[in-house]
């Protein structure tokens, strides 16, 4: 495509229509001109497609992050439920420890309350039942005679 702005052109005898070398002028500035639109339309309309592209992509990133975070947040959800129950499962533990300590101590402290019949003689203070050989009362160490 020949230059629109050739200076040659400019160097030939003037013609007889003084106007004509304005109109030849300004024919060739519209052209250049329309064809400079037309290649800053077309870099634009690129520009605007890579822009398109680029934003999909990260619009495909960030669908990818909040992916993988809510799948981190069902799994800490997960881990913290099962948290829970290991501290509900240490709890009853302990409670059941307690009350087998609290059922120790009151064998002992009955074992310690009945009397030790190789030792001395005990005998009870109130009304002795005979259908379940329980005194109904106290136990005393009887005197020996």
């Amino acid at each position: 495509m020949p230059d629109p702005f050739d200076p040659a052109e400019f160097d030939a005898p003037p013609p007889s229509d003084p106007g004509a070398d304005y109109r030849i002028l300004l024919d060739a500035m519209r052209k250049a001109g329309a064809e400079g639109v037309a290649q800053q339309v077309a870099a634009l309309s690129r520009q605007i497609e890579q822009d398109a592209r680029q934003r999909a992509e990260a619009g495909q990133q960030t669908q990818n992050a909040l992916n993988e975070l809510l799948r981190a947040a069902t799994q800490l959800q997960r881990v913290s439920a099962a948290i829970g129950w290991e501290h509900l499962k240490g709890w009853l533990y302990a409670a059941m420890i307690g009350l087998g300590l609290i059922f120790a101590a009151a064998l002992a402290y009955q074992w310690a309350k009945e009397p030790k019949i190789e030792q001395r003689l005990y005998g009870c203070t109130a009304r002795w039942d005979a259908k379940t050989q329980r005194c109904k009362g106290d136990w005393v160490p009887l005197q020996a005679q």
